[in-house]
């Protein structure tokens, strides 16, 4: 009976590792979504409250703080310093900014957004040097504001031709998808929560056994004395 229990118990170690692994995905991937819409919220506000305040000087001085991207990346850069496990980037096929050029990776997903118009999201996971990465994606689509500075050079704020050049980050079509959002954070930060509530289920499992122990030793001494009793009657 006892390694019956200990069988059963070992058993639901193993699923119950399974649907805790796959629920601390979730949560990961949760938490990356957040931290988009958050990415997202800091551009909105960009582009409608802090760049029509610095229109004018854009053709005086260049500041990059009124470009909803460079907002929205140097903002999570600061996320990042509480968070150093995620990671964002703004990955673009043709960035005015080469720091945004995307890799070889990310084009290849900001291409399954272009072959698929409808796409939303596109959720998935990699190899990378550091180990097995998660990753949460998202289409960049233009706007017709973005014609301002990524149609041509020729229209493009001389102070911004000064600062990046004019051979990168125009030809830019309206309503184009020409990057994607990307939050990636290690599967072992995903896993890491998953395998500190596998420890607790570890002790229960260790006490079922221990119960499962007792009782076969039980089981025994009771057997033990029953034919005692019947060799003496």
């Amino acid at each position: 009976m006892g390694v019956v229990f200990i069988g059963a118990a070992f058993i639901a170690g193993y699923c119950c590792w399974s649907i805790l692994e796959a629920n601390a995905r979730r949560e990961v991937l949760a938490e990356a979504g957040l931290m988009m819409d958050s990415a997202l919220a800091t551009r909105a506000y960009t582009a409608n409250e802090i760049l029509p305040l610095l229109e004018q000087r854009v053709w005086e001085s260049f500041p990059p703080q009124s470009i909803p991207f460079y907002a929205a990346t140097q903002n999570f850069m600061k996320l990042r310093e509480r968070h150093p496990e995620y990671a964002y980037k703004e990955a673009t096929l043709n960035p005015t900014n080469p720091r945004d050029r995307a890799a070889d990776w990310e084009a290849d997903i900001i291409q399954r957004f272009r072959n698929d118009a409808t796409a939303q999201e596109v959720v998935g996971d990699r190899e990378t040097p550091m180990g097995r990465s998660l990753y949460l994606a998202r289409p960049i689509r233009t706007e017709h504001e973005c014609a301002a500075c990524h149609s041509t050079p020729a229209i493009a704020p001389p102070t911004l031709l000064a600062r990046y050049g004019g051979d990168n980050g125009f030809g830019w079509q309206d309503n184009e998808i020409v990057g994607a959002q990307v939050v990636s954070v290690p599967f072992a930060s995903a896993t890491a929560s998953a395998k500190r509530a596998a420890l607790r289920s570890n002790d229960l499992e260790e006490l079922v056994a221990d119960l499962a122990t007792e009782l076969d030793a039980e089981a025994d001494r009771r057997t033990f004395t029953e034919r005692c009793r019947q060799g003496r009657g």
